[in-house]
């Protein structure tokens, strides 16, 4: 028996190696060109005149530092990628200065509409009010535009230019998108409140944004900018760089003459600070041409596979992610590239040509993650369970003994829909979407389909038949079912623990590349066990895998796939 399923183990690996698992054909010289045309693009660009005075520390073994221009330049010895972080250490320093710009004037603007709420005065406040919200609605698409930016650097696959490339530049783009956010609640909650001035309600209402406001920018966006700027250690600003808000603050004392309220001045600076970002930051650098996806921009490559074209692809994605469960998964976290990616950014935007080999790598990290946890917790579920069983507290030479391990392996036969079906989604997705070869061999689709695949055939080898364990005759059989229900304990329990030995690099891989792993489905160890709730515990797990069928199967959408 042990021959028979050992060849039939090599033979489904045999199977999952040379048919079901096919790398996907992206071909690195075609991506590298796509990326030396963005680059030359973005380097002929007016807007990096503009940066001067700022210097990069492309390698961090030295001390030298280089004009960002003479960096990123055509004719520049530095390799691609490493252009490639000079531009993203420059634009998250930058995009962190507008940041705090935004910040130290929308505090300010603040402060004044306090002013005028402690010293009751109702058209100052309401007037105050309106500005601080519109101008922070007005903020919505330069922020966008910043955030598009750093989403796009976020979808570079660098290992694709280098296999060597040990550490990657991070794009601050969730940093950026919590400033989208924000200004996208603005305009939502800037309804015209401001009807009777005479109404304390309104007044009252006027407050509660005063106080919402300065709590963000104290809170949240202090916090953003902080955290950038001690991780943004890269770019050497090479002069005293501006404070715009003392020289606003400055000149507006100047302008005291003109009976100008200091809201309404600084609110009208920003407007005008929007624009030049917008036109600097966004438009003079060349991101246009590069993110439109029109005529006039650098057409992306198309990343070929075997079994399914691109466009096939990005329609599969789209499909899947409109799944009711991606909310559910809010807690869940992988690594890419050294980002922090939460399940939040893989279900913001829907694929396109720009972000597609990216994210379809996020979604099956995503799934391996989660099957891959959902895996070792159903081992050491029936691996407590088992060993319950052979505890002193169960007489094994009693009636209650077979029938314990009767129920506990019938459990564990109904389960195995479960596995089946992670195997078929998995399968499934790389079929369609393709295994990333850079990926750690311990955790790509092979290791762990190969880790479903062997339990199953474990379960299924007929070395647990149930047949002798419900035997009507128990007068005759009792010394055979009690040797068989402890054969199958301790063979199974045995099984069950070597297994989980031999894969600790399979789950210490997926850890790393998957940090965070709050999954809405648990199925934890119950805190105590006896002969009394043997029964409810055993099916805990048959209700944890019809749950799991529901919630990371057909809930996600991954149904679509088979």
């Amino acid at each position: 028996m042990l021959i028979k399923l050992f060849y039939s183990i090599c033979y489904t690996l045999w199977i999952l190696t040379s048919k079901c698992f096919t790398s996907c054909k992206i071909r690195p010289k075609i991506y590298e060109k796509y990326l030396s045309e963005v680059m030359d693009h973005i380097s002929k660009q007016v807007g990096w005149d503009f940066m001067q005075h700022l210097e990069v520390k492309y390698d961090s073994s030295t001390e030298i530092s280089f004009n960002i221009k003479d960096v990123i330049c055509k004719g520049s010895s530095i390799t691609l990628p490493k252009k490639f972080d000079a531009i993203i250490h420059t634009l998250n320093y930058l995009y962190a200065e507008v940041i705090k710009t935004f910040i130290d004037h929308i505090h300010t603007i603040t402060n004044r509409c306090q002013e005028y709420y402690d010293c009751n005065q109702g058209d100052n406040l309401l007037r105050c009010t309106f500005l601080l919200q519109s101008v922070i609605e007005n903020s919505k698409m330069m922020f966008e535009q910043l955030y598009k930016v750093m989403d796009y650097f976020s979808n570079i696959d660098f290992k694709l230019l280098a296999k060597w490339k040990k550490t990657f530049s991070v794009p601050i783009v969730d940093e950026i998108y919590t400033f989208v956010e924000y200004a996208t609640l603005k305009s939502q909650q800037n309804t015209l409140i401001y009807i009777d001035l005479n109404d304390p309600n309104t007044k009252k209402e006027a407050h509660e944004i005063i106080l919402g406001v300065k709590s963000f920018v104290e809170g949240k966006g202090q916090e953003i900018y902080q955290n950038i700027k001690k991780k943004n250690n890269s770019v050497v600003h090479n002069r005293n760089p501006k404070c715009f808000l003392e020289e606003n603050l400055q000149h507006y004392k100047t302008q005291q003459n003109k009976n100008i309220d200091l809201s309404h001045y600084l609110s009208e600076w920003l407007k005008i600070y929007y624009n030049e970002i917008s036109t600097h930051l966004y438009e003079n650098l060349g991101f246009e041409q590069v993110l439109e996806l029109n005529e006039e921009s650098i057409t992306p490559p198309i990343h070929l596979y075997e079994n399914i074209s691109q466009k096939q692809g990005i329609k599969l994605i789209n499909e899947i992610t409109k799944g009711s469960g991606w909310k559910s998964l809010k807690n869940i976290n992988i690594v890419y590239n050294d980002q922090v990616i939460s399940v939040d950014r893989i279900h913001r935007h829907p694929a396109d040509k720009l972000n597609y080999h990216c994210k379809k790598q996020h979604i099956l990290r995503l799934v391996k993650c989660i099957y891959t946890e959902i895996l070792f917790k159903y081992c050491n579920y029936v691996i407590f369970v088992l060993d319950f069983c052979e505890t002193k507290n169960v007489n094994i030479y009693g009636v209650i003994y077979t029938d314990l391990v009767r129920q506990i392996f019938d459990t564990v036969h109904k389960t195995t829909t479960m596995f089946d079906i992670m195997y078929k989604t998995l399968v499934s997705l790389n079929k369609r979407i393709g295994e990333y070869f850079h990926d750690n061999g311990n955790s790509n689709l092979k290791s762990l389909c190969s880790s479903i695949t062997i339990l199953l055939e474990e379960i299924n080898s007929g070395n647990y038949s149930l047949d002798i364990l419900d035997s009507k005759n128990y007068i005759s059989k009792k010394e055979i079912m009690i040797y068989c229900a402890r054969t199958y304990v301790q063979n199974f329990a045995e099984f069950l623990k070597y297994n989980k030995m031999k894969n600790r690099s399979l789950k210490k891989t997926i850890e790393k590349q998957c940090p965070l792993r709050n999954l809405v489905l648990n199925i934890d160890i119950p805190e105590s066990i006896n002969t009394n709730n043997f029964s409810s515990v055993c099916n805990e797990l048959v209700e944890f895998s019809k749950k799991f069928i529901k919630v990371y199967y057909e809930e996600l959408g991954l149904n679509k796939l088979n």
